[in-house]
């Protein structure tokens, strides 16, 4: 699969090993994206974090509505995505940011529910097969 394809369609599958190979560069991507930001412009790394994750958020998408496919369940499960992207934007940066007081109610919710639906999303595409043979989404990942 073309790599523009892997990230930027929303079509196919893909199996257990390209999900982690993503999810690890991705996880990297960030914690780069952050130390670098917080060293070369640490009076607004809190707002530019935002910005680099909305860039990297379409291939994400792709990538996870691939492996659901792989498991042979549609793209409205990229929903469970929803909590996780409200608490990654909304993620402190900064050291003065972090040594704020007790967070809200409504952080502490989208904290839970991101907990909630990240686990699901880890356990359904990270640990478990996909379909095996060919399905509705397309043939079966190599």
């Amino acid at each position: 699969m073309p790599l523009t394809t892997l990230l930027f369609s929303f079509q196919g599958r893909i199996g257990r090993q390209t999900f982690w190979i993503w999810n690890c560069s991705y996880y990297a991507m960030i914690i780069g994206f952050v130390v670098g930001a917080n060293q070369l412009f640490p009076g607004i790394a809190s707002f530019i974090l935002p910005v680099f994750l909305l860039l990297i958020l379409i291939p994400d998408l792709a990538m996870t509505a691939k492996r659901w496919h792989d498991r042979d369940k549609n793209s409205w499960w990229l929903l469970l995505n929803i909590p996780l992207v409200i608490g990654r934007m909304s993620v402190p940066v900064g050291a003065n940011a972090m040594a704020a007081n007790e967070p809200l109610l409504y952080e502490t919710i989208i904290s839970a529910a991101a907990l909630i639906c990240g686990c699901w999303i880890l356990i359904e595409c990270g640990f478990m097969k996909g379909t095996h043979g060919d399905n509705r989404f397309g043939k079966e990942p190599v």
